[in-house]
């Protein structure tokens, strides 16, 4: 899949450069093979050989390991150079893992500047959409175990839900955390941090920590947790220990809702990936909730909760990725209203050939509990 993005997107050849692991992609393709204490370059270009411009002091078992494999040695700064230069001087476009976004900002200013400088009359373009195709394209089967830790997940969502409800008034927080975190373990689901539990005003904070709190009649319950067998799913439900749903949280909920269901309606595959959050920021603006709005719409989900790949983002950061097949996203548009209350609704949604699949059941109204 590299290489069919590259000819599709003119690239002649791909440069990752690695020191001491500041881009994990090196390591993604070499494993533990790769070069742990110097720099190093691989060059991929459309056919192969794939070129390892490595130095001599390291990872000598890469040396015949493979035809398609072509192993280059360096001592010096200028052998370094030089052999990039020889393995890239006829080619007219480049990539190299350097970006605007931080997240996909990978190569060393410095080192970018002096690989520039061997190929002056070289265009360079950022490898930031072949990135994700290593780290957050999934295989067949991981989609699949996706999906089902997304129908565990929600099985457990609604557990956690009824364990609020036949506790109202002397459950905490932190308790409905640890029925969540017990769940994971009996279901051998592997967990990072702590699900979000928040009552009331605590829902207005998109990052909260469980507190000793407890969740009385009439208030609104935020639920957001996540787990994986291999690949995460991630999701939020609202609830209200109640049968009379203030009006406030009715009309926010409504907005989110419909703002969630737009922008999974526009998500498709090799679209940029910033336009589902637009679609979901216009929503929300044109229900008064502007000021209202923490963060983007969504992120990528591969074998870490915030994957490597795109993210449904045009606000907070410069996402220019395209959103590939066969990768997952969450959508989880939310407002807060400090000291208020917050509502948020999120789904896990796979990037498919020619549309997009929604993996994880959707919430449709807020529980009433």
């Amino acid at each position: 899949m590299v290489r069919e993005f590259m000819k599709q997107s003119s690239i002649d050849v791909w440069l990752i450069y690695d020191f001491r692991g500041c881009d994990p992609t090196g390591k993604a393709f070499l494993g533990t093979l790769a070069p742990h204490s110097r720099q190093y370059a691989i060059i991929i270009a459309q056919e192969d050989p794939v070129t390892i411009i490595k130095p001599r002091i390291e990872s000598q078992k890469l040396i015949g390991l493979s035809p398609s494999l072509l192993v280059t040695d360096y001592r010096t700064q200028t052998e370094f150079k030089q052999s990039v230069e020889e393995h890239t001087r006829r080619i007219s476009r480049i990539a190299a893992n350097f970006s605007t976004n931080p997240q996909t900002d990978m190569i060393p200013a410095g080192r970018l500047a002096l690989l520039r400088s061997a190929l002056k009359k070289t265009e360079w373009v950022s490898g930031e959409n072949l990135m994700q195709i290593i780290h957050s394209v999934l295989t067949k089967n991981q989609l699949v175990s996706q999906e089902k830790a997304a129908k565990v997940c929600t099985m457990i969502m609604e557990q956690a839900f009824s364990f609020i409800a036949e506790q109202i008034g002397t459950v905490r927080e932190v308790d409905v955390a640890n029925f969540i975190l017990g769940r994971f373990q009996e279901e051998k689901l592997e967990t990072v941090n702590t699900p979000i539990v928040a009552v009331e005003s605590n829902t207005a904070n998109p990052h909260y920590t469980p507190s000793e709190a407890k969740i009385q009649k009439n208030q609104l319950v935020m639920i957001d947790l996540w787990a994986k067998w291999e690949v995460f799913a991630d999701i939020t439900w609202m609830g209200y220990t109640g049968s009379n749903i203030p009006t406030e949280i009715e009309d926010a909920w409504n907005a989110v809702l419909l703002a969630r269901t737009t922008a999974t309606k526009t998500i498709r595959p090799n679209i940029p990936s910033g336009l589902p959050d637009e679609k979901a920021r216009e929503i929300l603006t044109s229900a008064g909730y502007e000021d209202a709005i923490m963060h983007r719409t969504g992120h990528s989900i591969d074998t870490e909760l915030h994957g490597k790949g795109a993210n449904l983002d045009s606000y907070e950061m410069p996402e220019t990725r395209l959103l590939l097949p066969d990768s997952v996203v969450s959508v989880e548009p939310g407002v807060y209203l400090p000291q208020r209350f917050g509502i948020r609704s999120e789904i896990d949604v796979a990037i498919t050939q020619s549309g997009c699949k929604i993996t994880s059941p959707p919430q449709e109204s807020i529980l009433c509990l």
